[in-house]
């Protein structure tokens, strides 16, 4: 690696360029374009990203004082960037997204799992809210408008696999179909997702659920497991759900634990027979990664804020927001992921033009100074060497 190699050209080096030249090609998403292509498009939503800029104006201006900068974006104006956020066909973003994603997915995952719990998957959505006067596209609820990201969330990665934008008005389970399809494949999801049609369907085709039951479900027990002594399992059951038309034709299992946040009880609800109950504890616990993913695109890239109000401008916003996500997770993981991933992040955006070797030194941890020892008071010692002097002199 070459010592003048800068943070931000080995970041943007990771970008899959022949899916995005083909991308372009298919979308024709360049036709007409003199000067801001997608690439300079991309790196300059991925500077607005990293440096949390609050507008397009900011971004620009940005831009216009930093040399380096212009070499991969071009000087730009505010209004450029905006017509092409609002302009440019979202499907050449979505496809460079796919490919970066593609890229991650092929190394190793940096989970330690244990090999028997098999391919883990948690499926969910966060809401982006959004003002209703601005965005009257973004059907939700009578004053508030929003947009939804439906993600399946690939655990042994810790990195999202597939995603879905729609209007914050559809149902988590509209799209349970487009991702749950894999057998041998472990979903996890939360009670948004509960539906004993499709829970029949997994049961049949050879696909794995865990999910969270609501507390007013109704259950048949068909048998009762034996639960050891000292477990945090209070029950372990093979029942059918439901009653009448709902009631499903394959048996599941429930695992019932104590929530140790509220001291509640709670029912898991799978159909996986193979693991432990404790084992299936745990597997639903990992369901809490995407909550973590969800929360830190929202505090560290710039997805709430948006810089445009059409459908394009937003869906190519958060497009390269998760595109830098996969180029940070591909940094992280060539920095070693034995750092915090969070610092590799702040270094990376705060040393955009430091070589990259100068990144690798700061991420390692600095050699504290040895402790210092305060030296052990000896009053044997000093009381002989008082008593010493004082014999001296007495006798002169």
């Amino acid at each position: 690696m070459a010592d003048c190699t800068t943070v931000f050209e080995t970041l943007t080096g990771f970008l899959p360029m022949n899916i995005l030249e083909k991308a372009v090609d298919q979308t024709n998403s360049e036709h007409g374009t003199k000067k801001f292509t997608v690439l300079r498009q991309l790196n300059t939503m991925i500077y607005a990203h990293l440096t949390q800029k609050e507008s397009l104006r900011a971004i620009s201006d940005g831009i216009t004082v930093d040399k380096k900068l212009q070499k991969y974006t071009g000087t730009i104006s505010a209004s450029q960037i905006s017509r092409s956020n609002c302009d440019r066909d979202t499907d050449v973003f979505k496809m460079i997204f796919e490919a970066t994603l593609a890229t991650v997915k092929k190394h190793n995952g940096i989970r330690l799992i244990p090999g028997s719990w098999g391919i883990l998957k948690a499926l969910d959505s966060t809401i982006i809210r959004l003002c209703i006067s601005l965005f009257p596209w973004a059907d939700y609820r009578d004053k508030t408008a929003a947009v939804k990201v439906h993600t399946l969330y690939d655990i042994l990665l810790d990195c999202p696999e597939s995603i879905v934008m729609t209007e914050g008005i559809i149902h988590d389970k509209e799209k349970m179909r487009t991702f749950v399809n894999e057998p041998g494949t472990t979903y996890l999801f939360d009670r948004a997702y509960l539906d004993y049609k499709e829970y029949d369907r997994y049961c049949e085709e050879g696909i794995y659920f865990v999910s969270r039951l609501k507390k007013n479900a109704i259950i048949t027990v068909l048998n009762e497991n034996f639960i050891a002594k000292g477990s945090t399992v209070l029950a372990d059951r093979e029942v059918i759900l439901g009653c009448q038309s709902t009631r499903m034709q394959h048996s599941v299992r429930i695992i019932q634990l104590i929530d140790s946040s509220n001291g509640e009880i709670f029912n898991i609800v799978t159909n996986r027979f193979d693991l432990s109950a404790e084992d299936i504890a745990e597997i639903y616990r990992l369901r809490w990664s995407i909550e973590t993913f969800f929360k830190w695109i929202k505090q560290h890239l710039k997805i709430k804020k948006l810089f445009g109000t059409s459908l394009n401008a937003v869906l190519n916003q958060i497009y390269s927001a998760l595109i830098l996500f996969c180029l940070l997770k591909l940094m992280h993981m060539l920095a070693g992921v034995k750092y915090d991933f969070l610092k590799t992040v702040r270094l990376i955006a705060g040393g955009l033009w430091n070589p990259i070797l100068q990144l690798l030194q700061d991420l390692k941890p600095q050699k504290s100074p040895p402790a210092y020892r305060r030296k052990q008071f000896n009053w044997k010692k000093e009381f002989e060497t008082v008593l010493r002097w004082y014999n001296l002199e007495l006798s002169y």
